[in-house]
């Protein structure tokens, strides 16, 4: 008999949930997108009822797909950083504040200027930043919402979706880490920080290991409450377990809506300037790392309100990395449209065009965009790099693997070879693995292929554009 695992990956902008057998392969597989809502300047919100809805109507469907007797667990991904208020009965008070939004930027800098600042991070592995709850907690309270006070408890997307499965109010250590308020050497909640919030510990969830399983009572998903649910960790962290990069030495590159670059660590892993988060995986595994606000995100903003008519991502993509020439003929971005994380972590930060010419064209403005996302990666690199060490490998993942020509860049950017996962979802490939490993069956994700991209250019042709990109940001940053 077939040996199988569910996936379910909560993202920002859909669910996505594969049906992994025990040597890899993908047997069934849906995905259900849903809005990000910005109702205001600085907000990003989601309907936490909907994304619940896709992740039921996901399962509903590939129950049909697949013989349910075969499955051995269902495995839980999600987005970090999202904070929703609920009731005892687990309806949302209010939306999802996801980890695009930065209304809490006067909470975060004021915390980032205080004494314990650098304290918290090394406590917590959580920068200080609007992503991250501790900071959206405080704008709740201080903003004078009158739920702030009789809510229940204030959870993750992935909390919201674990309660109406499961009945219970848990929290993956994994998830829990990229809260700032989780004390991820004592794998407990921070009397400190959560000090901060004007919020007590019983309206925070009860903190588990990522192995932590349960069952469904759901009567939407009846045809599986006999298969039993692990709770599973960060899209981040089983990224890198699904990039089979857990080894030292082995960095990767995740690139979709947002992006990261990580490192496998240790919860001592400590980073004098602040610039690296420190997420929990499994007992003392831990992943360190950068992350951006602006990936994919940016390319769609641009194809919504400037591309031609019609073109999605990949033909845009195509198309200006064919007619246009490294450093976009002298124009330069700044791609930090919803303000930035790694390594300045400043929420002002905003998107610049600089030297523009009469010789431009839209082609000219997205290869710009394509070519100032990957200065910011390669700026992330270098910050992990410096407190990790240098890298033996560079594995890439996430949206960006469905466009050749942009990894190619990439990896002239770097000036690196790079290793693209190909045809799978590096998260869901995590929580396969996670899965298996908690049900005792050997996984064989070691087959999984690889596509190999070697820098093209000669180096020198995107090290002055990094150096220029660098620089403008410098230059600017005062402004925004």
């Amino acid at each position: 008999m077939k040996q199988i695992v569910v996936a379910v990956d909560i993202g920002t902008t859909s669910t996505k949930v594969h049906c992994i057998s025990s040597t890899g392969t993908i047997v069934a597989q849906q995905q259900v997108f849903y809005p990000t809502h910005y109702p205001k300047p600085g907000y990003a919100e989601q309907d936490a009822t909907e994304i619940l809805n896709a992740v039921i109507i996901s399962l509903q469907t590939v129950a049909s797909q697949i013989n349910l007797h075969e499955v051995k667990a269902i495995c839980f991904s999600s987005a970090m950083h999202s904070l929703v208020a609920v009731d005892a009965a687990g309806k949302a008070l209010t939306p999802v504040i996801t980890w695009a939004d930065t209304r809490s930027a006067t909470q975060a800098k004021e915390i980032k200027n205080s004494a314990i600042a650098l304290q918290l991070h090394h406590q917590t592995g959580t920068p200080i930043h609007p992503m991250s709850p501790l900071c959206k907690l405080i704008w709740l309270r201080e903003s004078g919402w009158d739920g702030f006070k009789i809510a229940h408890k204030f959870i993750s997307i992935k909390e919201f979706i674990w309660f109406h499965l499961t009945g219970e109010f848990k929290i993956d250590y994994s998830i829990a880490s990229a809260t700032g308020l989780f004390d991820i050497h004592q794998l407990s909640w921070s009397k400190q920080a959560v000090g901060l919030t004007g919020i007590s510990l019983s309206q925070l969830s009860a903190a588990v290991p990522a192995t932590y399983r349960s069952s469904v009572y759901s009567k939407e998903l009846k045809d599986w409450q006999t298969v039993p649910v692990i709770i599973g960790a960060s899209d981040g962290c089983l990224a890198q377990l699904g990039s089979n990069a857990m080894q030292p030495g082995v960095l990767t590159i995740t690139l979709g809506t947002s992006g990261a670059v990580r490192r496998s660590a240790s919860r001592n892993l400590f980073d004098p300037k602040g610039r690296l988060f420190n997420y929990i995986l499994l007992n003392d595994e831990t992943v360190a790392g950068g992350a951006t606000n602006n990936g994919t995100a940016v390319m769609d903003w641009f194809i919504r309100e400037l591309a031609e008519p019609g073109e999605n991502l990949q033909q845009t993509i195509s198309r200006v990395c064919t007619h246009v020439n490294a450093g976009s003929d002298g124009l330069l971005a700044l791609p930090f449209l919803q303000g930035e994380r790694a390594p300045m972590y400043n929420p002002d930060a905003r998107g610049v065009f600089f030297n523009i010419g009469m010789q431009h064209t839209r082609h000219h403005f997205a290869h710009a965009l394509l070519e100032a996302i990957c200065y910011e990666l390669k700026w992330i690199a270098e910050s992990v790099e410096a407190v990790c060490g240098p890298s033996d490998n560079v594995v890439v993942s996430g949206g960006i693997t469905h466009s050749p020509e942009w990894i190619q860049m990439l990896a002239d950017v770097l000036n690196r070879e790079l290793f693209a996962t190909a045809g799978h979802d590096a998260s869901a490939l995590g929580a396969a693995h996670l899965a298996f490993q908690a049900e005792g069956i050997t996984f064989q994700s070691e087959g999984l292929s690889h596509n190999l991209y070697k820098p093209r250019l000669p180096a020198l042709a995107y090290e002055q554009g990094y150096t220029r990109f660098r620089k403008l940001y410098e230059r600017v940053q005062s402004l925004f």
